[in-house]
């Protein structure tokens, strides 16, 4: 998942990450409602240990001193468990040699992208028996969970997720005589024209443009909008090979839409963006609509703190051609298959214990140290969603009011959420993104042949090797 390398530090509000402290009580808050059910014993009474990924390090004190209080909770709960936290956290090649070699974790965060790869490998476990004895099964959000299944079982718990959406400035939108950001990819090239102030150095719309894999990421997310799926950017063969598809079709008219943007209708800005001054230059307003994963308004908030963030608002990825599609990622648990049906029990209810016990929720979001808020993507499904956002409010420090129309599109089913290709993507990611800084640099660029280009040296020196 992009979006993970780049800032590792945004999460779920359930994970303690970040630079400062703030501490809030939920004194009015409604009762966040038990669904889970937990066993009287764990591995009936065996000594288990299990390993558990991602334990933040020593420099890290208060985070870690968190974690381990935690994980000393659960074993004060159940005696016989013990939780060997390891600072590990997610690397795609380093656990290709971890699983190769039968040395996962008991229990790991992953990204959404590498589910159906363990799946495929069987190196990871089978949780349904557990998630419908503590009675989840049909709390998590289907959509979500679906990432994580094969036939009818499922292999991970997710933690969080997000989709890419447009975040704008909703005074600057005003001032040019706009009540609403645009539904549709046409709309947002017309509005970014009225928009752009070339004079004051404002462009009309943005993404990260640094011609790195978060440039790859963003063009991504315009390219499911018109049309692209992740079989039409790496197709799976039948004999188990890849084919780089992205060439031509959906990848390619979004490509030549790119270029209009830059050099026809000029509303791009001059400047290289990456991740960090793409959030700079829309807080300080030289941009006015930006693509946004929805929890960078987390970076926003601890980064400007003397930014009014009141001012930005955020709506779903506008529709293209192929309909209202938009990019999403997230993260997950899985629980290694070469783990005893003891340490997946002990495992499965550790996190899932951390994750929807409702004392645990609320000790988290008191010691939290991210802006709660943040538009990112329900994990949960009626009633417990409904409960677990009310729940939240008195935690909000962010104007979630702004993000209506994202919240309502995403809950509404409006936005298709379409996951990212599964195959070598951040290789992809890093490829594509190479190409659209050119297309961004040189007018005179036949779009369909450099694409054309890219997508057969992808596949000799990435899916071929």
């Amino acid at each position: 998942m992009m979006r993970t390398r780049l800032i590792s530090a945004l999460a779920l509000t359930l994970t303690l990450v970040g630079a400062q402290l703030v501490p809030v009580i939920a004194q009015d808050a409604p009762a966040l409602p038990e669904v889970l059910t937990l066993p009287e014993q764990i591995a009936g009474g065996r000594d288990v240990t299990i390993t558990v990924s991602n334990m933040p390090p020593t420099d890290q004190t208060e985070l870690r001193a968190e974690w381990e209080a935690q994980a000393a909770r659960f074993q004060e709960m159940y005696p016989n468990v013990t939780i060997e936290g390891l600072e590990l956290e997610y690397d795609p090649a380093a656990y290709v040699a971890l699983a190769a070699g039968d040395q996962l974790p008991t229990l790991f965060l992953t990204y959404f992208t590498e589910p159906q790869k363990f799946i495929d490998q069987g190196v990871v476990a089978d949780l349904t028996p557990y998630l419908e004895a503590a009675g989840v099964g049909d709390v998590f959000n289907p959509e979500i969970l679906s990432i994580m299944s094969r036939d009818g079982a499922t292999y991970g718990i997710p933690l969080n997720a997000y989709a890419l959406g447009l975040a704008y400035n909703i005074d600057m939108l005003a001032a040019a005589g706009f009540d609403a950001p645009p539904a549709t990819w046409d709309e947002l090239a017309e509005m970014a024209t009225t928009l752009t102030d070339r004079d004051n150095n404002v462009a009309g719309f943005a993404f990260i443009n640094d011609g790195s894999g978060a440039t790859g990421w963003h063009f991504t997310d315009i390219a499911y909008g018109f049309g692209a799926t992740p079989e039409d950017i790496i197709s799976t063969n039948e004999d188990g090979t890849f084919t780089a598809a992205y060439g031509e079709g959906a990848t390619a008219d979004a490509l030549a839409y790119v270029h209009g943007l830059r050099w026809t209708q000029n509303v791009l800005p001059g400047a290289t963006l990456d991740w960090a001054s793409l959030s700079e230059a829309l807080v300080s307003e030289r941009v006015a609509m930006v693509i946004y994963a929805g929890d960078q308004f987390n970076f926003d908030y601890y980064q400007f703190p003397e930014a009014d963030l009141t001012k930005f608002g955020f709506a779903p990825t506008p529709a293209g051609p192929g309909g209202h599609i938009t990019l999403t990622g997230g993260n997950l648990y899985m629980v290694s298959a070469s783990a005893s049906d003891d340490q997946r029990e002990a495992a499965t209810y550790f996190h899932l214990w951390r994750q929807l016990d409702p004392a645990e929720v609320q000790a988290q979001l008191e010691v939290t140290q991210e802006a709660v808020g943040m538009p990112i993507l329900p994990l949960y499904v009626g009633d417990y969603q409904t409960a677990w956002e009310a729940f939240r409010v008195p935690y909000n420090v962010l104007p979630v009011e702004n993000y209506s129309l994202f919240n309502e599109a995403i809950k509404s089913g409006e936005v298709t959420l379409q996951p990212e290709p599964a195959t070598a993507v951040q290789d992809y990611y890093t490829e594509v993104g190479v190409v659209v800084s050119e297309v961004l640099s040189n007018e005179n660029i036949d779009t369909a042949a450099r694409l054309a280009e890219s997508a057969d040296e992808f596949q000799a020196f990435v899916l071929d090797r």
